[in-house]
């Protein structure tokens, strides 16, 4: 009776554990892509920066739809609005919404062949660069232009090897 008390209260502390685990790896990931996010960079060189924190927010909404929810994509995003400066919400906004969407779909978009994949993933950065957009049009500070659009491309195009970096870490760390 003993050794089954053990095993049963083990077992227990061991699932907590990997949640624990998870929840650090999400996070972490989470604080580096929004530091990333803001890292200066060359004036020909900030066209050129995939949107870290959305590709982020996407994977973690499609892989562990259970950790990461629209709260947390919500949450990530009023940090990101404070770390960048801009209106408090904007980000937010746009960020729960893609994270609301993949996590809708997450069943579908998981077992879709890879240009399916990239296809949703390019959609849902495009509707978050529409929405960022959006707000800063109402605060009356939209720029427009097309070079703003090179980082969707770029995110979408390194789609497959953001994920296959972030289940390879998180598998040699969980």
């Amino acid at each position: 009776m003993r050794s089954g008390l053990y095993s049963v209260l083990l077992m227990g502390q061991l699932i907590l554990n990997r949640e624990i685990k998870n929840n650090l790896f999400t996070w972490a990931i989470l604080m580096i892509s929004c530091s990333l996010f803001v890292v200066p960079l060359p004036e020909f060189l900030s066209f050129f920066r995939p949107p870290w924190l959305s590709l982020s927010v996407i994977f973690f909404s499609i892989m562990t739809p259970a950790g990461f929810g629209v709260f947390s994509a919500f949450f990530i995003g009023l940090l990101a609005d404070v770390v960048q400066g801009s209106i408090f919400g904007g980000h937010a906004m746009a960020l729960s919404l893609i994270a609301y969407l993949s996590y809708r779909f997450h069943l579908q978009i998981r077992v879709f062949p890879m240009w399916q994949m990239m296809l949703s993933v390019l959609l849902m950065l495009l509707l978050n660069e529409l929405l960022v957009l959006w707000v800063e049009g109402i605060q009356g500070q939209m720029i427009f232009n097309y070079i703003r659009w090179l980082g969707i491309v770029i995110g979408t195009l390194i789609w497959p090897i953001f994920m296959a970096f972030l289940l390879n870490l998180k598998s040699k760390i969980l």
